[in-house]
């Protein structure tokens, strides 16, 4: 029992010390990066309320506030498909699925925190358009989450144009369709979207442990 114990320990202690470096290995791209875009955003739009009223700083942030997603996005599939230190894991596609699945987690928390923040002091102003509360904060949160999905599912490419391209359709596809005619229903807007790419992520997930994606990271392939 006592050695039961103390393996479950351990392995929980291998679980997160992993987490604790993959957070290291993309504080930068992957965290610093879309949070100073986010802080930047909530300042613009700030500024802009006070100097020139909030229905001009509504109209602004239509099109500043999209450019929180874009940013999450492009930073996390340069963040699954730029390290190098990431393709040492390809000779073990659980250790590989690990690390991958590892950063994605960080990465969502990240963006959902960055998401709350950009809209909080927007709210507070009121200057979001189509505001509906606090329940409207799930559209930066759940559209930066979305994009991390999205990076992670497109990574499975192994390259980062490819993953990038993917990236910005989809953040197109959601800036210029979708949000312009969901605006109103931040639940459904955010959530059938999420809950596709949670089910694409769980096939990314099982790809990613395949012999056979390892075997094409390691050239196999070839």
């Amino acid at each position: 029992m006592d050695a039961s114990n103390e393996g479950r320990r351990s392995a929980a202690g291998a679980s997160w010390a992993l987490l604790g470096a993959q957070a290291r290995r993309v504080k930068g791209v992957g965290i610093a990066v879309p949070l100073a875009t986010a802080a930047l955003i909530a300042l613009a739009g700030s500024c802009w309320a006070l100097a020139a009223g909030t229905a001009s700083a509504t109209f602004a942030l239509l099109g500043l506030m999209p450019l929180y997603a874009a940013a999450v996005g492009l930073c996390a599939a340069a963040a699954f498909t730029g390290d190098a230190l990431v393709e040492l894991h390809a000779s073990t596609p659980a250790g590989f699925r690990t690390v991958q699945t590892m950063r994605a987690a960080v990465l969502l928390v990240a963006s959902a925190a960055g998401g709350f923040a950009l809209f909080a002091p927007l709210h507070l102003l009121g200057v979001v358009y189509e505001d509906a509360g606090w329940a409207s904060a799930l559209s930066p949160a759940g559209e930066a989450a979305i994009m991390v999905l999205v990076a992670y599912a497109a990574a499975l490419a192994g390259s980062a144009r490819s993953a990038t391209l993917v990236v910005t359709l989809v953040w197109l596809f959601f800036a210029l369709v979708w949000d312009p005619n969901m605006a109103s229903m931040p639940t459904l807007q955010r959530g059938l979207p999420l809950l596709v790419l949670l089910a694409v992520g769980a096939f990314a997930w099982r790809a990613l442990g395949s012999p056979e994606y390892a075997w094409r990271k390691l050239g196999g392939a070839r």
